[in-house]
């Protein structure tokens, strides 16, 4: 499996829903408001699969962190399924505009 390939369609997905994407090809962060929780870090794990951390809010975006792995994606439908949260969380997060 090409873990390079399936970051691509993540990294799509996430500039298509106006979230920002930090560099790096292993690991990276998007993000649309980390305050309100639509974050997430990504990285490839040595093992051959991606892992994800959501964001853990803290009382502002500068204390808080990312915190332990929630997601797994180890195939093509793991990653369409992280892509389907990733819409859903940019469409329903708090203080979005109307």
């Amino acid at each position: 499996m090409d873990l390079e390939k399936l970051v691509e369609i993540i990294k799509a997905v996430a500039v298509e829903q106006k979230y920002k994407v930090t560099n790096g090809n292993k690991k990276f962060q998007i993000y649309i408001d980390k305050y309100n929780s639509a974050a997430f870090e990504v990285f490839i794990s040595t093992p051959g699969y991606i892992q994800i951390h959501q964001w853990e809010g803290g009382d502002t975006e500068a204390t808080g962190k990312y915190g332990r792995g929630v997601y797994s994606l180890r195939n093509y439908s793991d990653v369409v399924h992280f892509c389907s949260i990733m819409i859903s969380s940019a469409a329903i997060r708090a203080r979005r505009r109307s």
